[in-house]
């Protein structure tokens, strides 16, 4: 974890770099752009949820007995080019985890767990690079550093009672993060994208940390 939270530093010091530099090539003769383009993603990831699970078979030096689950996390963003590379966007979505009624739970008994998706929303925005290195109007690639603020409501707490007298938490909970992406289009038109970011990328933290934040996803641009 140590290092996941060095690194954070590290993209900062990138973000304010960048634009510093953008200043002073505004007058190169780049002609690629992403001024007044929109971009449609739709992206999938998995995120640690409050409860952990057996492991039965692992590799690697660290071995945990016991790792948090992992369910789905999907979004869909559009995003819109503000002048040649900044983009801004919004997104919204869904999380999938599990909760428990602690007044379904019986001594002796399996914990009776259940099934939820928890709609998500937020912002970003993108910070490209490459209209300052490609000479020509169109390229098939992208490369960007993106800044991410959002969250989730869950419609349950992980430990739910009638009267809420045991789990008080807030039932919005948020994430943020930077990181950086890349993607590729076939036809410069429908394409396939990656984001790696660092940040709070955990919706529940009392029982799950979570700094790292790898996404796929497909993307439109028009």
């Amino acid at each position: 974890m140590k290092s996941k939270n060095r690194s954070f530093p590290f993209i900062l010091l990138v973000f304010i770099i960048l634009p510093l530099f953008s200043l002073n090539a505004q007058t190169d003769e780049y002609n690629y752009s992403v001024k007044n383009r929109w971009t449609l993603k739709a992206s999938y990831s998995r995120y640690k949820t409050a409860y952990d699970y057996g492991v039965f078979v692992s590799t690697g030096d660290f071995f945990d007995v016991w790792q948090n689950r992992k369910m789905s996390n999907f979004k869909v963003e559009t995003n819109y080019g503000v002048n040649r590379f900044i983009e801004t966007g919004i997104y919204t979505g869904f999380q999938h985890y599990e909760w428990v009624n602690l007044d379904e739970v019986k001594v002796g008994e399996e914990v009776p767990y259940r099934e939820s998706f928890a709609p998500l929303f937020g912002v970003n925005l993108n910070f490209h690079i490459l209209p300052f290195l490609v000479p020509s109007e169109k390229c098939r690639w992208d490369l960007y550093l993106t800044a991410k603020y959002g969250g989730c409501y869950l419609p349950h707490r992980e430990w739910e009672t009638s009267d809420n007298s045991f789990d008080t938490d807030s039932k919005y909970r948020h994430e943020y993060g930077l990181g950086i992406g890349a993607g590729y289009y076939f036809k410069n038109i429908i394409g396939l994208f990656a984001e790696s970011s660092v940040g709070q990328f955990s919706y529940f933290p009392r029982y799950a940390e979570s700094n790292f934040r790898f996404r796929i996803g497909v993307a439109a641009k028009f």
